[in-house]
């Protein structure tokens, strides 16, 4: 079989950040909320000034601006990540979406590797992990 054959993009999903007992806690969208996220995002229209409902129209995320606000109730706004790769925070084991533009590094990377076949890439993260990719199945983080 052909080794470009393998890579498959990843299926992103969509995550807004709250802040639970002073520690930020990233939380995904519903699926069908993710979907509509991710729909408006792949339009090929500019993101800035889209507003797209979720929760049932109680928060509105601002797309360019990557925020969720409240729509009836007074709240503090969220961060909201387009989220395809992921670590383990250091005092929990939740995972943690890595920034878009780190992730996007990532990706490509992983891609050229599956294509080329060619392995043991390393990458160092915003927090100064090093990540090395290993197989299609298997990645080390340092």
């Amino acid at each position: 079989m052909d080794a470009g054959g393998l890579y498959e993009p990843v299926s992103p999903h969509w995550f807004y950040c709250k802040i639970i007992d002073s520690k930020e806690t990233w939380i995904p969208f519903n699926s069908e909320d993710s979907q509509q996220l991710e729909e408006a995002y792949g339009s090929g229209k500019d993101c800035n000034g889209r507003v797209v409902p979720t929760d049932g129209g109680r928060y509105d995320v601002h797309l360019g601006e990557r925020m969720r606000y409240a729509v009836y109730w007074d709240e503090l706004a969220s961060e909201v990540r387009r989220c395809t790769w992921f670590y383990k925070g250091d005092k929990d084991n939740k995972y943690v979406p890595y920034s878009e533009s780190f992730s996007q590094v990532l990706e490509e990377t992983y891609m050229l590797a599956v294509t080329l076949d060619e392995w043991k890439k390393k990458l160092e993260s915003p927090n100064r992990e090093i990540i090395i990719l290993h197989n299609p199945k298997e990645n080390l983080y340092k």
